[in-house]
């Protein structure tokens, strides 16, 4: 059994992670701000801190009852930077003999530090601006941090697993909201037969990977991390499959019943985030495979989108508000 801190358990991407990490036996602790989380929490078998993680004083104590930290946070604004020196400032690692076990530290990073590119890239190159491999401009601070976490390893064992872009479940914190929003305003109007306009590039390569497939390769890392940590390059791009995004929202059209054409809309250049959602990647996770005896159950989305494009539209108002039309 192993015991665990997480930082941003009810997110998208992290709530899976303490599912799975529960289902497996493990002891898991999260840092929640406000005390209607942590009653959402406590139903779910995990224990809640009631804290900030800005605020390291509230949470920094939970870390002598624990093996490991997860950063699953959103990380922007500097928050990933200041947990990882709370943590490495504590007095559980500070006044730790060599012969200590270390604590561990598990940071949930992206593949989007890998840039634009439709050639077949691989974790074992690292990413960064001081490579041929650019990051996308809305995670360009990333690469720093992650040599920053490897850099750790003097007093920390660490990991990063890089996510593709998420998909499954009924939420609409999902990204796929960025997509599939206005096909639920076309069905909200009623406006089937009408164009439907979509930020992004019908030709851009969706590197994938299913929340719970995602959440086994955390699963495996936490359960072997031991192991996985003393590798001399711990990074694994975790990735289950590539689509096309055009194929992907032709997909989710079909299930919804639209029938309009699908317009794409190029983003401006000072719109990172819409340059981020528009970029092509492929990605090799045969590392994942390997080092975390990783097999990805969901390997692609259109092959059955009902599934998935259902549980995104009950997870929007569409049904609330056409209830209340009628």
């Amino acid at each position: 059994m192993v015991r665990i801190l997480i930082f941003g358990a009810s997110g998208f991407v992290g709530y899976p992670i303490v599912q799975a990490l529960r289902r497996h036996g493990h002891t898991v602790y999260a840092v929640t701000r406000t005390e209607e989380k942590t009653i959402e929490l406590s139903k779910q078998e995990i224990i809640p801190i009631l804290g900030d993680a800005r605020q390291p004083e509230t949470w920094v104590p939970a870390l002598d009852l624990v093996d490991i930290v997860i950063d699953s946070s959103s990380s922007f604004g500097g928050l990933s930077e200041g947990i990882l020196k709370a943590i490495k400032e504590s007095q559980r690692v500070t006044s730790a003999k060599k012969h200590d076990p270390k604590i561990g530290y598990l940071y949930v990073s992206g593949t989007w530090v890998h840039g634009d590119s439709l050639e077949l890239v691989t974790d074992r190159v690292p990413a960064g601006n001081h490579t041929n491999r650019k990051p996308l401009e809305l995670v360009s601070w990333r690469p720093a941090f992650e040599d920053s976490v490897l850099q750790s390893k003097d007093v920390l064992d660490v990991a990063i697993l890089r996510a593709g872009v998420v998909f499954g479940g009924c939420s609409s914190r999902s990204l796929f909201g960025s997509w599939w929003a206005p096909f639920v305003e076309a069905l909200k109007a009623n406006k089937f037969n009408e164009p439907v306009i979509i930020k992004g590039k019908p030709e851009a390569s969706v590197a994938l990977v299913h929340k719970h497939d995602f959440a086994q390769a955390i699963l495996n890392a936490v359960e072997k991390f031991e192991v996985v940590s003393q590798i001399h390059y711990p990074v694994f791009d975790v990735v289950s499959g590539h689509e096309s995004l055009g194929d992907i929202n032709k997909a989710a059209a079909n299930v919804l019943g639209i029938t309009g054409e699908i317009k794409y809309q190029a983003p401006a250049a000072d719109d990172h985030f819409g340059n981020a959602i528009s970029s092509s990647l492929l990605i090799d996770s045969t590392r994942s495979q390997s080092y975390l005896d990783w097999q990805p159950k969901h390997t692609s989305l259109i092959k059955d989108p009902e599934v998935y494009v259902k549980a995104y539209l009950y997870s929007t108002d569409y049904y609330t508000s056409v209830t209340k039309s009628n």
